[in-house]
This record gives C-alpha cells, sequence and structure tokens, in this order.
C-alpha cells in the first residue's frame, strides 16, 4: 500500500493537485538548480514560479528513522520556514511538503517555496572579489544578520555561504536562509556562536575581521574568541572525519548489504512488517 502525507499551506490550495502529482512528474520538469545526493529546481507554472527540493538522497537508515520516529526533511523545512517567519527572519515563502510511503517506509519527500530571484552569498562574493568596498559592505551586513539570527534563538547547522541568499537593498543587502531543515531553535551563547561561523569559505583574514567584530558585540574578547574559535573548529573537523571513517566501516556496509542483497529477496516481507508498526502520521493521508 502507498499513501501520501502532506501539508499545503490554504493561500496555496490550487496548487493541491500539483504537489501531489510530484513523484511522477518531477524528474521531467523544471530547470535544475543543484543536484547531488539531493535535487532542487525551479519550476514555472501558472500559479507562479517555485523552488521544490527532491529529498530523495536517503540511506536505508535514514528511511527507517524518518517513517518511524522523526519528521522527514521536507517537513522539517516547512515548519521551520514557518518559525523563521515568526521569529523576523527572512527566507522565501513555505508553500507545502509531501511525504511518499511504501507500506509506511519514507520512500520521497518534497519541500516547495516560492522561487526568490536573487543570488546566494558566495556568488555575490565571487562577483565582487575585485571590489573591496563592496566586500567589505557585504560582510558589514552579514554580521549583522548572524548576530540577529542567535539574538532570536536561531542556529542554523549547515550555516554556509551557498544557504544564504543576498537581496540588494537602499541600505546595503538583505539576508535570507534556505536549506532549512538543519536549522535548530535555541538559546545561542557565545561559543556556540562563534561556531556557526564554520563553514564559511572566506578568506582566513576576513573571518578572523568577522569573528573579531562579533566578539566585541558580545563584550567579549576579540583575541580569545578567534583563539576559541580555531580551537574548536579543529576539533570540528577532527569529529567530522571520525564519523565519516565509523560510518564507512559500520552502517554502510549494513545498507549496501540491503541495497544488494536483503532489498532484492525481502524488500516486500519486511516493508509489510515496518507497516504494521507503523505509527499512524498526522495531517492529510491519502492512498495512491
Amino acid at each position: 500500500m502507498n499513501t501520501i502525507e502532506y501539508d499545503i499551506r490554504n493561500d496555496f490550495s490550487d496548487l493541491r493537485e500539483f504537489a501531489l502529482s510530484l513523484s511522477e512528474t518531477f524528474d521531467n520538469m523544471g530547470a535544475v538548480i543543484l543536484d547531488n545526493r539531493n535535487v532542487i529546481k525551479k519550476i514555472e507554472i501558472p500559479q507562479g514560479t517555485f523552488v521544490i527540493k527532491d529529498f530523495k538522497g536517503m540511506y536505508f537508515f535514514n528511511r527507517l528513522g524518518y517513517s518511524l520516529f522523526s519528521r522527514s526533511k521536507a517537513e522539517k523545512s516547512f515548519r521551520n520556514s514557518q518559525n523563521l517567519n515568526k521569529r523576523g527572519i527572512s527566507t522565501p515563502a513555505h508553500v507545502g511538503w509531501i511525504n511518499y510511503y511504501n507500506l509506511g517506509l519514507l520512500k520521497r519527500s518534497f519541500f516547495i517555496s516560492v522561487y526568490h530571484p536573487y543570488e546566494t552569498l558566495r556568488e555575490t562574493l565571487k562577483r565582487n572579489l575585485n571590489n573591496k568596498p563592496h566586500q567589505s559592505l557585504l560582510y558589514h551586513h552579514l554580521l549583522k544578520f548572524i548576530i540577529k539570527l542567535h539574538k532570536a534563538g536561531v542556529y542554523h547547522d549547515d550555516f554556509s555561504l551557498t544557504n544564504m541568499l543576498v537581496k540588494p537593498t537602499k541600505e546595503g543587502y538583505q539576508f535570507s536562509l534556505v536549506d532549512l531543515n538543519r536549522i535548530r531553535f535555541m538559546k545561542v551563547n557565545f561559543r556556540q556562536g562563534l561556531q556557526n561561523f564554520g563553514k564559511l569559505e572566506i578568506p582566513e583574514a576576513d573571518l578572523e575581521k568577522l569573528i573579531r567584530a562579533y566578539a566585541v558585540e558580545a563584550g567579549e574578547s576579540p583575541d580569545s574568541a578567534v583563539d576559541l574559535f580555531w580551537a574548536d573548529n579543529k576539533r570540528r573537523l577532527y569529529l567530522r572525519r571520525f564519523r565519516k571513517t565509523l560510518r564507512r566501516y559500520t552502517l554502510t556496509p549494513l545498507e549496501n548489504f540491503y541495497r544488494k542483497g536483503i532489498s532484492r529477496y525481502w524488500s516486500q516481507p519486511c516493508n509489510a512488517l515496518l507497516f504494521c508498526y507503523f505509527t499512524e502520521i498526522s495531517g492529510n493521508v491519502q492512498s495512491w
């Protein structure tokens, strides 16, 4: 039995039929923005222009976890967008999310948002590579945005140059967050705030200037802040390598075994068993 779980905003209810057919139509429509483990496309339809993210790059154990224990990445993105709006943080307007299940096991999920025709911070910095005044202005507004996020209790676990959109304004630049499924809402202390600079791939000298300015705003020592950042960043990179190595020798072989062996002969019985234990999903559900 196949089921769909979804939530479409009331003011986008005319997109319902389109959204619920994405598992059949998405692969052959739109312009690709990003194609790696997940796929992001710009879709133009009579109702408007939208961005759709297909969270299809899930390992078996991820599918199991999202099916039984936690919300899908698509639903998290939608809910996080709602929460960002409440906290006054800019992000492309959320439209809806759709989960597709096969006998209770998450097969595919989509997050839909309104298209914003703005560059990422990476693209804007690259375009202004030799324009130091514009780069300085960008960094100034980036720092203000980071401080605003942390004061609002917003912590993006993948706070990179590609996950911020930049809109030119009369005052300078306005930033918007994208890739929302890895956002946490919490009280951000000074050390955690420093760690949020770790994925900003900008020249080291510029990064340290931002960290020093952040420390001054927080009433902390700029020199101590820089030292603390590099110590924590070194530890973070070490733990990341350790987790990747651990996964390579533990979960990855099991996932490969499932794909090549168990899934060939036992996928239907296993999925049927999962369905028996699958908790009743909230929201709108329909068979397809």
